[in-house]
């Protein structure tokens, strides 16, 4: 198991986003073409902070998807309902949409499907990582004094009788593997158990649970929204006059960036659509993943019975085998 699961889950998730982030950047090139780079840095913003809520960040979904449509809201009013030259306060702008429905109901039905599907894929890979410190404690497991004179009368003392590639005999060899791999075998049925609940969790990632089928749709959301809030133009210019009309714009003396010039926006310009094969993506490696693990849910159990199985046989009579004090019929 070792940490190659989790490496191409996480894999298969960032190469979901891409797929998400450049549709998005090419939904707003093609139908929005007036939001700029600005636009681009907000949904750079948002990507970003989705990534790192999966792999653990403490911030919550509805704050990311506020701070996506707040940096949004300005570049809209200003860039598509011709809002340009009025002399609004950014700061009032980000302010105004959270006070009206600009966006409709899409912001909140955007925070329902990504809260839903990224959850499940916060919780999907911690119980992946789990799975491997279990894996990786059992596998450093160091054998105390009395396991090793065990394995010692169990493969070497024959051959102080001249009994070379003597077999073990069956009932002894495990006898040895399980005062060796006592520890081991008490993890049996809470990895068992380990290994159906992943199963079930990962059945489970369907629909809004999915986070491939929530991201590969995430651009008909932003466009709804947008396209709610050029159709709502004459009520939100009444609204942001009688809101914002009174101050005058002020110059942000913060040290950010400004949105056109985020690190997110220096995205490619003429972002294309990449080739999409399922079985490459999150879900796909997740079924496959969990297929292969459900054929080691007895790992533990028939640990020590694999490894006598492996015993070489004695090159010559195979009717006889080592019971630890002598040779005996098998």
């Amino acid at each position: 198991m070792k940490s190659v699961p989790l490496c191409h889950s996480v894999e298969a998730f960032e190469l979901v986003l891409r797929h998400g982030h450049n549709s998005t950047l090419l939904m707003l090139k093609e139908d929005f073409p007036g939001l700029g780079g600005g636009a681009q840095g907000a949904v750079g913003h948002l990507f970003l902070d989705v990534s790192l809520y999966i792999l653990g960040s403490d911030s919550s979904v509805d704050h990311m998807v506020q701070a996506f449509f707040t940096r949004l809201f300005p570049l809209t009013y200003r860039r598509l309902l011709g809002g340009g030259t009025a002399p609004m306060s950014e700061e009032c702008l980000r302010r105004a949409w959270k006070d009206s429905i600009v966006f409709g109901p899409y912001p909140k039905l955007m925070m329902t499907r990504l809260s839903r599907s990224l959850l499940a894929t916060r919780v999907f890979l911690q119980a992946l990582n789990l799975g491997i410190e279990v894996v990786n404690t059992t596998d450093h497991l160091r054998p105390g004094r009395d396991c090793g004179r065990a394995l010692l009368r169990l493969w070497y003392c024959p051959h102080c009788q001249g009994l070379l590639g003597a077999p073990a005999c069956k009932g002894f060899c495990q006898a040895v593997m399980a005062g060796c791999l006592g520890g081991a075998a008490e993890v049996q049925p809470h990895w068992k158990g380990y290994v159906e609940g992943l199963g079930k969790l990962a059945g489970a990632m369907r629909g809004e649970q999915d986070v491939e089928a929530v991201m590969m749709r995430f651009h008909v959301l932003v466009r709804l929204a947008l396209r709610h809030a050029v159709n709502a133009r004459p009520r939100l210019h009444a609204l942001v006059s009688s809101t914002c009309g009174h101050q005058l714009q002020r110059v942000s003396r913060s040290v950010a960036p400004h949105p056109d010039q985020t690190p997110a926006a220096t995205a490619s310009h003429n972002p294309q659509h990449l080739p999409y094969y399922p079985e490459e993506t999150l879900a796909g490696r997740r079924r496959e993943f969990i297929s292969s693990l459900r054929g080691f849910s007895s790992f533990y159990s028939g640990l020590g019975e694999a490894l006598c199985s492996r015993d070489p046989a004695a090159p010559g009579n195979h009717s006889l085998c080592w019971n630890g004090l002598e040779m005996r019929d098998r």
